[in-house]
């Protein structure tokens, strides 16, 4: 069907060139088209002047929460810095015994690591043991100056240390402690 299409304009070519369109139909054409106007330089800077317009107040807008966050923050920490050099030496005492815990946490891992049961129990004194770790930090933000809480704290880490001593100085006495220690709980 396409040939037959392109066959039939071939041949009758000549019969689609004779109309040519009216003249006055150009002159009315011409006149629609638009003339191409010049680059308005005042749209251009109005338009300039409202994006740096925007951008400077926003931009300010994110400095000034910035800045007001920033102050907040600094007050938080400056406060909480103040409370804790208020007690001397907590800081440092926290900082050793936190040190001596992991270290003995460290030795006992590879003795521990096949008794379940042991691990367990250790896990939980040692949470029990935060737990009120964190209750006496509460304390100790009440009433700063207290120097029982203060005690209570540094308590809290000796005991710990205790019990990851003792049971060390038990595993390293008896290799066969784990298993008579999980044969008894299992009764």
């Amino acid at each position: 069907m396409d040939d037959n299409f392109r066959n039939f304009i071939t041949e009758h070519r000549e019969e689609f060139d004779f109309r040519e369109p009216d003249p006055g139909i150009w002159k009315k054409v011409e006149a629609d088209i638009r003339i191409k106007r010049g680059i308005s330089w005042r749209v251009v800077l109005s338009r300039a002047a409202a994006v740096l317009l925007i951008f400077a107040a926003s931009y300010g807008l994110n400095e000034w929460i910035h800045n007001l966050n920033g102050k907040e923050i600094r007050g938080e920490r400056s406060s909480k810095a103040k409370k804790e050099n208020a007690i001397p030496g907590l800081r440092e005492a926290e900082t050793y015994y936190t040190y001596l815990v992991k270290q003995k946490l460290d030795e006992l891992e590879p003795i521990i690591a096949n008794c379940p049961s042991l691990q367990e129990e250790l896990n939980f004194d040692m949470t029990e043991l935060d737990r009120v770790y964190v209750e006496l930090k509460a304390d100790l933000k009440d009433n700063m100056a207290n120097q029982e809480v203060v005690e209570a704290i540094i308590e809290n880490y000796r005991l710990k240390i205790s019990i990851l001593e003792d049971l060390l100085t038990e595993m390293e006495l008896g290799e066969d402690e784990c298993i008579s220690i999980e044969n008894t709980h299992a009764l």
